[in-house]
């Protein structure tokens, strides 16, 4: 099996290159069958103690991660954020079946910062290392990318 914790560990090292960008920054394939393993992978590589599985509705899967304390501290002070509520790492999964009958993956990066004012702030972050990993994850279960 792929290991996804791999992948969850390489992502804060870059987070210091963040830039504040509104488009999501995704990744996607398509599956003739329900990718279970990609499922379960993901809901079990979230699993440390500074990581929280949450599930918003029936085909989405979430992992908020807590970031080192000095990237917390540098997103907080260029964002506006609160140290009430500390910004996170969210790797997001969602796995809809289309009317095509195939399964489609997308898998989304950002870093939610809670700001003093106004409404959470996505910043979403490129590193291309890690779009590869991920891409090279789904193409070993099966998937087909999607390019848009």
């Amino acid at each position: 099996m792929f290991n996804f914790r791999a992948i969850l560990l390489c992502v804060p090292s870059i987070v210091a290159s963040c830039t504040q960008d509104v488009a999501r920054y995704h990744t996607a394939a398509e599956f003739p069958e329900r990718p279970v393993a990609l499922i379960e992978g993901f809901e079990a590589a979230c699993a440390d103690r500074t990581e929280t599985f949450r599930r918003p509705d029936a085909e989405t899967a979430q992992c908020w991660v807590y970031l080192p304390p000095d990237v917390t501290a540098a997103l907080i002070l260029t964002h506006g954020g609160t140290y009430e509520d500390l910004p996170q790492l969210v790797l997001q999964l969602r796995v809809i079946r289309q009317t095509d009958q195939l399964y489609r993956a997308d898998l989304e990066n950002y870093i939610n910062v809670p700001r003093t004012k106004g409404s959470d702030l996505r910043v979403a972050y490129k590193d291309q290392t890690t779009l590869r990993s991920i891409s090279r994850m789904l193409d070993d279960l099966g998937g087909k990318p999607i390019i848009e």
